[in-house]
């Protein structure tokens, strides 16, 4: 027991560090490449942040290999010389925020939205982290060559693959659970709440939340095209039937939905539409004051075609089934290197 604690404990503090770190940003990835802007802004490197995204999905699934390659033991020698890199890469990064005159970034992002840590305590957990992975790289090094072991590439693999399926199914069925206060199955109330304006910047909220019916809010981030807006079609007979309100939002002007005129659209605060749903063209739905299903429309429509406000319990369905597959990938991946 000694000698386990002794070899093993840098790879499991690293590891559990790195699945942790890596597992929560990668349930928001969109949230991460928000993040992302702000960094390349702030090395005045704007015009990469068409990129932004890409680079969120990379970063997670790097954290997530990482910290997983870790835990599995598994080509520890380059595993121990990325690792270093990459946390001397972000304890410099991390110091530039700290020290930076202007305070452009308020928070690192670390830990997506699960965890909030001053710039100082960012700074002083990665000098931490910097310590164990020198002391973890000596310890490698210094050891045996491990054997080559044939189960090691498909374990890498499937390593790869639990890596790259966290980020984006959260990508384009929108994140399994979040953080923020606008989860599927949260209440809205005072601290969360949504705030809609017309033309005329007068606030409209109560009128359009009130009548009793489900109600079904399109975000839009960008200009929907007629084959994005033919998804609605059959959201739009609801609506004109008068089983379910349904109106847009955007945080700016020339937003409309194309084949829809007479579907109202307003304005809501774009950090607010940001936080509420996380794609450029969405449909999130509430019974009452709570907030009952989201879906991406670009990738992954959902079918509109009855049970208006009752999807919250396919919603938990669709989420408990994601983290059970998610489960399984990682013990599959432990029994195969146990056995």
């Amino acid at each position: 027991m000694k000698n386990f604690i002794k070899e093993r404990w840098p790879d499991m503090l690293l590891g559990v560090v790195f699945v942790v770190s890596g597992f929560v940003k990668a349930l928001d990835p969109v949230g991460l490449s928000y993040k992302i802007e702000e960094y390349l802004g702030m090395f005045q490197l704007s015009g990469w942040s068409g990129l932004s995204m890409l680079l969120s999905v990379l970063l997670c699934a790097a954290e997530l290999t990482l910290g997983l390659l870790l835990l599995l033991r598994l080509w520890r020698k380059l595993t121990a010389v990325v690792l270093t890199l990459f946390i001397l890469g972000f304890t410099i990064l991390t110091y530039s925020i700290y020290t930076d005159p202007y305070g452009g970034i308020n928070e690192c992002g670390c830990f997506g939205e699960a965890f909030h840590l001053s710039n100082g305590a960012t700074f002083a957990k990665n000098l931490i982290l910097l310590v164990v992975a020198g002391f973890h790289l000596w310890n490698v090094f210094r050891q045996a060559g491990n054997h080559f072991n044939y189960r090691q590439p498909g374990l890498a693999a499937g390593v790869l693959v639990l890596a790259f399926f966290v980020p984006l199914y959260a990508y384009f069925y929108l994140p399994p659970f979040d953080f923020l206060p606008y989860n599927v199955g949260s209440e809205i109330g005072a601290e969360n709440a949504i705030h809609l304006y017309d033309t005329g910047f007068n606030e409209v909220s109560d009128q359009v939340f009130s009548g009793g019916k489900p109600t079904y809010m399109i975000g839009i981030k960008e200009k929907i095209t007629p084959e994005v807006g033919d998804k609605l079609a059959v959201l739009y007979e609801a609506y004109r039937d008068g089983t379910v309100n349904l109106f847009g939002v955007a945080s700016g002007s020339g937003m409309t939905i194309p084949g829809y005129a007479d579907i109202p659209v307003y304005f809501m605060d774009g950090v607010v539409l940001k936080s509420v749903l996380r794609t450029p063209v969405g449909v999130v739905a509430f019974v009452g004051d709570r907030i009952v299903g989201k879906w991406n429309l670009l990738y992954t429509p959902y079918r509109f075609d009855g049970g208006y406000g009752n999807e919250l319990t396919w919603e938990r369905v669709k989420r408990g089934a994601f983290f059970v597959v998610s489960a399984v990938m990682i013990v599959l991946l432990f029994y195969g290197y146990k056995k």
